[in-house]
Formats: structure tokens, sequence, C-alpha cells
């Protein structure tokens, strides 16, 4: 026998409308059925078990009968579903200050979801289930009271369908699912969809729709100029918070009663929300906070207010506000995931379980972002005509139900292409110049905000090439790169590589992760290439008048003419620019889940996008494991370097004899890890603190660093602190005073992450028979750029790589760490 649920399912997505009073539930046939459903007639059961305690315009509440003391429950419900729109909201547990409050807010509450419904037309209409509990929650019997809820839902008979709100959890809606045997309760059960999560999509999406809507044609309004305020930062609110945060804001200040809660990585703490500047406020704890005191004298300054709290206004608060040029989006549309959600659930229950989360939450918060640039645009940019153009924003209740369009809407957004590159650094971009020679179609995503971004490895100004190493491969591997880096130049017509010589100098330390001064002295002289030897640190104190750090010492050192620098950051996009007719590049996106089976690799990003590809480079760097794991493949033995450096002051008259070099020495301390450098002023950018510095007749800069880790975490990103290590910084000014005396302050520092093997060579390999890694770059892989880019496309079209890649294996020894991470929970990021 069909059962209840799946024919009100049908009944409803058929076209089938009910007719009924409050009391009673029956069916008119629909278009010519061939079998009309019969839906029971429920009105002497709801007469028998309900108490009608309250009315208001089309809304009722009932009270039904719970067991334990101190506790009594009313369920609202708004029309007389006439529309063939079952009731549909949360269940809250609330101490309220009496019955009459409880009932008042039911009946608010209700009426809310249906705007909510309406707004967006779900097929449902609203409802809500407030227990007053005038005990403790600790106290209250929860199994209990989800049975005697469950025995209230029977009795309406499929009229009403419900889910979590305030104070309600997972496991009650358990027992709830248990009582009801799997019948009325939405609550995204068996599904890896987070309904808190959702309804923070549709916020971050109405607070994109109102940027949005204020951009100009000169680009104008961005996230990242503007700060904002998160009130109440429970499980929706701190969503909330960390999205604003990755998606580039200003500043976020976070307020919550409990002030633990507000402590959220990126965010800044606050304790008076009411009283601190913000431009755009986003409400997301109880009811009715702002009120008409709090809204007349809200600091100066604030352009918008939109968040999840349901009424989030008291009295005449929201027109003080619209009269003061603040634009609010209403909660029917900033606080809609959820019931967006459970239109979904309700529609498909297979797709709603097996669909990957951030499809659904990239869809609602597509869905709300439309929607509020929709009304921004109706009322004209005039913040008091917001209100009045929500009725030209809400849908005829006639139509399929909008969880019926999420399928279409995966379709629209799922991208083909034959391979997916991972990674927007050094290694993504040359294998998006190399497939692209092929005329091999690529689709390229960046986490970050740009290519070569600043929080990862390959930005900046720039990084050494040379042929000068102690391992003869690389010396020959360099060769062969500058050819292809010659080729990158022509057909970007840009200069990228700049030859100013390099020096290695330095004590006897026998061989680094950089090599050692003799053993690239006697790689030079087995290859016969142009160099340059000094036997004391008198004569490199000679040829270098700058370093006067090394007259005396017990030095050598080996210059190599034809070395130089490349521009990093610039050297990225320009390979990536040539690939532009065969790639396609997505900035700000996150891969946050990938699937390789029957032939085909299915990647999914935080912003609900699906590319579907033949096969797929993954060159994350420091994130590699991460995306690895999301394809429950093994991860890589790589740890994380935290490398420093810095910008240093100096006159241009000493500028001029400061070389490119590289120091050895033993070092000084447990964290000293003996490696340094210095970039000449010819390779150095000016530093963002700097002003008019290139009009400066006396002062220039130099780039110093080194070349071991700080000390901190190497696993991952989870705990890398940009801010780097103090002991570091004071490492690199003692060496800056020792070794080049006459080079002034330091004006700035910077932390990337490095990603390193255990031998120091690369991971340029397959994993998988559709999955090509590079990994480990070690800090020496950014001079080799086009030539892996050769490489990698080399592994998935099949072709012969231009070297022998056996010893950047991914099954050589010390690499393969066999770890999947098969019980890592899903990643509920946000769309």
């Amino acid at each position: 026998m069909v059962s209840f649920r799946t024919a009100v399912r049908s009944a409803v997505f058929s076209g089938l409308v009910f007719s009924s009073t409050v009391f009673s539930l029956s069916t008119i046939s629909p278009r010519q059925p061939s079998q009309p459903i019969v839906i029971p007639d429920i009105t002497n059961a709801v007469k028998e078990f309900f108490s009608v305690v309250g009315s208001t315009r089309d809304a009722k509440v009932f009270e039904a009968p719970v067991r334990q003391e101190g506790i009594k429950l009313y369920i609202a419900t708004d029309g007389d579903f006439d529309h063939g729109r079952p009731g549909n909201g949360g269940i809250r547990l609330l101490d309220y200050q009496s019955d009459g409050h409880a009932i008042d807010d039911a009946i608010r509450l209700a009426e809310g979801m249906t705007r909510k419904h309406d707004m967006f037309r779900t097929g449902f209409s609203g409802a809500k289930l407030v227990a007053n509990t005038n005990i403790a929650l600790d106290r209250v019997k929860r199994k209990q009271l989800m049975e005697d809820i469950a025995q209230a839902l029977e009795v309406l008979a499929g009229s009403v369908y419900t889910g979590c709100d305030l104070n309600t959890c997972d496991i009650d809606m358990d027992y709830l699912t248990e009582a009801t045997k799997e019948q009325y309760v939405l609550a995204g059960r068996d599904s890896a969809v987070d309904t808190n999560v959702a309804t923070a999509a549709s916020v971050i999406g109405s607070i994109l729709g109102l940027i949005e809507s204020h951009k100009d044609e000169d680009g104008g309004l961005a996230i990242s100029d503007l700060t904002f305020t998160v009130q109440g930062c429970g499980k929706v609110g701190s969503t909330v918070a960390k999205e604003l945060v990755r998606l580039g804001a200003k500043k976020v200040q976070t307020c919550d009663i409990r002030e633990s809660t507000a402590d959220i990585e990126g965010c800044t703490p606050i304790k008076d929300w009411a009283n601190t500047p913000t431009d755009f406020l986003v409400p997301c704890a109880n009811s009715l906070a702002i009120t008409e005191d709090i809204a007349t004298n809200f600091p100066e300054g604030i352009r918008f207010c939109t968040g999840a709290t349901n009424s989030p206004f008291a009295e005449e608060a929201k027109e003080i506000f619209a009269e003061r040029g603040v634009f609010h989006v209403p909660e029917s549309i900033s606080s809609a995931g959820a019931i967006l959600a459970d239109s979904v659930e309700w529609y498909d229950l297979d797709l709603y379980q097996t669909v990957e989360p951030t499809l659904m939450y990239g869809w609602i918060r597509n869905l709300s972002q439309n929607k509020a640039r929709t009304m921004v645009e109706l009322a004209e940019k005039v913040s008091k005509r917001m209100a009045g153009v929500v009725p030209e924003v809400v849908p005829p209740r006639k139509g399929d139900p909008i969880g019926k369009s999420f399928p279409e809407w995966i379709e629209q957004n799922t991208k083909k292409t034959e391979t997916l590159i991972v990674g927007g650094g050094m290694a993504g971009c040359s294998t998006a110049f190399a497939l692209g020679e092929k005329n091999v179609k690529s689709i390229l995503v960046e986490r970050g905000s740009s290519l070569a971004p600043p929080t990862a490895s390959s930005n900046g100004d720039s990084r050494m090439y040379r042929k000068m190493y102690s391992d003869e491969f690389f010396s020959k591997m360099q060769a062969t790169a500058l050819q292809r880096w010659n080729d990158v130049e022509e057909k970007s017509g840009e200069t990228l590589l700049q030859k100013n010589g390099l020096l290695f100098y330095g004590e006897d330390t026998g061989e680094t992760v950089e090599g050692s001064v003799l053993g690239a002295k006697k790689t030079m002289e087995n290859l016969n290439l142009e160099h340059t030897f000094f036997e004391t640190g008198d004569s490199i104190a000679d040829e270098y008048p700058a370093l006067k750090g090394c007259k005396g010492m017990p030095y050598s050192g080996v210059y190599e003419a034809d070395a130089g620098h490349i521009k990093a950051s610039k050297a990225c996009n320009a390979m990536a620019n040539i690939a532009k007719e065969v790639c396609d590049i997505h900035l700000d996106t996150k891969i946050v889940s990938l699937d390789v089976k029957d032939e085909k690799v299915t990647a999914t990003t935080v912003d609900g996008l699906t590319i579907k590809a033949d096969n797929v480079v993954i060159a994350a760097g420091p994130w590699t494991n991460s995306v690895l794991e999301s394809a429950g493949l093994p991860k890589l033995n790589v740890k994380v370097w935290e490398i420093q450096w810095g910008h240093y002051r100096v006159k241009k008259s000493v500028a001029s004899s400061i070389p490119q070099a590289f120091h050895f020495r033993k070092g000084q301390c447990e964290v000293d890890g003996g490696l340094y450098y210095v970039f000449p002023a010819s390779a150095t950018e000016s530093p963002k603190s700097s002003k008019d510095v290139d009009n400066d007749d006396e002062y220039t800069y130099v780039k110093v660093g080194v070349d071991f880790p700080s000390g901190g975490d190497m696993e991952g990103m989870d705990t890398f602190n940009y801010a780097g290590s103090e002991k570091v910084l004071e490492l690199m000014d003692g060496w800056v005073a020792e070794h080049l005396p006459d080079v002034e302050e330091r004006v700035e520092s910077y932390t990337h992450p490095y990603t390193m093997t255990e031998d120091s060579y690369f991971v340029m390999d397959k994993v998988a028979d559709k999955v090509a890694v590079f990994s480990g770059g070690s800090g020496r892989a950014f001079k080799f750029g086009p030539l892996i880019g050769d490489c990698m496309a080399a592994l998935v079209t099949g072709n012969q790589p231009p070297l022998d890649l056996e010893r950047f294996s991914a099954s050589r020894d010390g690499v393969t760490t066999g770890k999947v991470a098969s019980d890592k929970e899903p990643e509920l990021a946000l769309a």
C-alpha cells in the first residue's frame, strides 16, 4: 500500500488541490486523474485531540496534550490548506513569559514561515511548533516530548511537516522520526546536507545580492570594502561569519551572549553590537532584538541589514532603519535556506539524501542572491522603497515548487572539460600552458582571489633560476627549462626572466636542500659551465663591498653569471593568459569533493559548481592532501614549512654592490637552519608600505629570506601561521646586521607555505588512473615552471614526458603514506 507521505507528495506535485477547513481535509479531483488519491478526513480527530487556543487572520493555534508537567505544546498553522500546501515549520523549545506570549510567537512565526514558503513557492504553507518550557531545558524529557509531538502529527495526517528550530537538534529529530515511523519530519536526516549551513547559505546570498546591486560602472562596492557585525554566533551565525572571512570581508565583528562562541578565527569579537560601528549588520540571534531605540541610535555609517533571525525588528524599528538609508532584505529571503532544502527533500527524497551538500548550498545562495538583487533594482536603490517591492518578487502560488528546479540548476551549473587543474600556482598555470599548446581544453580552479595568490608559495616578485646545483640532474633540467621559459616570453610578449648572476658562499656545511658551495663548484666544473670561484671570505668582500660580513671568515664562494631571477606572480599569469583560449579559469573556487570513477572525474566546488573532466591534475600546493582526501586517495608524505622573508631599506649606493646570493652557514641556534638568501634591488618590487619609492633618489629595497622552517606545525594548513616566527625574524635581522651591515631596517615581512619531501625531490606522477599530482616543490621547483607543465601534461595525455620522471615517483620510499581519510567527516563548506 502507498504510504501516506508518498500519497500526499504525489498529490501536491501532480497538481492535486486540497479543499478543507482548518478542521478537515479532503480531495478535489485533479485534471482528469486516472485514479484520484484519497486523503483521509481528519475533522473529528482534530476536534477530539486539540484545543484551539488562538487565532489571528488566517492563522490558528492548537494546543496538543503532553505528558510532562511544565511544558505546553502549541501547533500554529497559517491558512486552510486550500492550495495543496502542507504546513511546514520547525519545533522550538523556549521559556516564554506566559502562555499568551508563546501563542503570539507561534502565530507570528507561522505567518513568517508562510512568507518564506510563498517567497520561493516551496509547495508548503507556514506552520510552527512551539513548546513553552517553564522548566530548565536540561530537565525536558526529550524522547517523551518527541513522542507526544509524533502523536499530534499523526492526528494531523500529513497536513503539517516539521524539523529542527531553536533548542532542538538532530537527536530530537531521531526520536521524532522513530516515533512517526519516518513520516512528517523534514530535518535533513540521512543526508550530508546541514540545514544550518543551508540557512547560512541564504544569508550569504542575500548579503552578496545587496552588495552586487550597489556596484556601479567602475565596479564600486566590494565585500572587501565592508565591515560586518554578525549578531549571534550559533550554528548559523558562526557559519556566516566564517564564510564572510573566506569571501574577503574587510572586517567581521562577532557578538554573542555566550562570549566564547564569538571567538571565531579571522573575526573580531565585540561585546556591544548595538553601539559598535559597522557597514553591514547581520542578525542571527533571537527575534525582535533590533528595537526602535537601537535603530534610532545605531552608529552612523550602517548601510545594510539582513540575516538569519526571524522577525529581527521590534515595532517600528525597520521603518526607522529604512529612513536612515539602511537596505534590508526580509528574512523570507535571507533565512529561507532550510525551507528550500525541505522543498527538495519533499520533492525528491533520493536526490536529497545523495546530493553533494555544496550543490544544495550553491543553489540556495544563488536563489537568495537573485531575489535580494532584484529587490534593490525594483526599489531603484532607495531603501525606503524596499518593503514596498516585496510583493513583486513573490511568485504566484500556482506552479511547480522550487524544489523541482534543483536538478535543472545542477545541470546548468555543470561544466565539462578534458582536464581539470586544481591549483593556480606555478605548477597549475604551467600545466594549463602546456595543455593549451596541444589545444587540450582545461578548467583551472584556484581557491585564492588571484593566480599565484599571496596565501600560497608561487606569489611574489622573484624566484631564482640557476644551473648551479650539486646534483647534475637539476643543472641539466634547468637548461631545458630555460628554453621553455623563452617560449613563454615569446608567446606572452613579456620579459619574465632577468639575468643578474648568483653567488653561493659560506662555510663547508655539507649538502643541504639547496646543495652546497663545493658541490655546486664540482657540478659547474663537470658540465663545463662558466663560473667564478672565490677561495676566501676576503676575496668575496672585495668583489662585493656590501658583503662586509665575509671579511676574515673561512668562506669560499662560486658565482654563476648566467643565473638570475624570475618574476614569479607575473610568470604564472603569463602562462595562464597564453592558454586562455582553451583554459577556463575560476578564482575564489575551492574543491570540496572529487570523485574518480567510471573513467570520469567529477569535482564539486564550494560555490556549487560541478566540473566533469576526463582527468585531473592536482597542483594544490599545501592543500594537496586535502584534495586527495576528498577523492579517497592516499595522502602524500609532505611537510608544510613556514618560509619567511622580508623587505629591507637600503641606500642605492649600497644596493649596487649587493648580489643575488645564497649564504650557507652552520646554525647559530636550534631554530637556525643556516640558509639565508638575498635578492638585489633590481629583483625586488617596492614594498606595499613604501611611498613613492620609485622617485626616491637615495633609497631602495632588497629582499632577504631564510630557507628553513620556523618550527611551527608542519602537518598541513589547519594551523599554518602567516605571521611567522618572531625568532626567525630576529635571526634574519641579525644576519643582515652581520653580513650586510649597511642595509637598514626591515619594513615588512611575509610567510609562505612550502611543501617539502623527505628527499627534496618533487612528486610528479600519476596516483590513480585519471589523477596526476605535482607536490613537494621543496623550494626549488619554480625555476623549472614550463618544463614541469610539460611533464604534467604528458602524464594526463599519455604522451612521452620530456624527462625521466622516475626520481619524482609518488610510490618511492618516504612519499606515499598509504593513509586514506575514510573516516573524515564531510566538509560543510558554505557556497
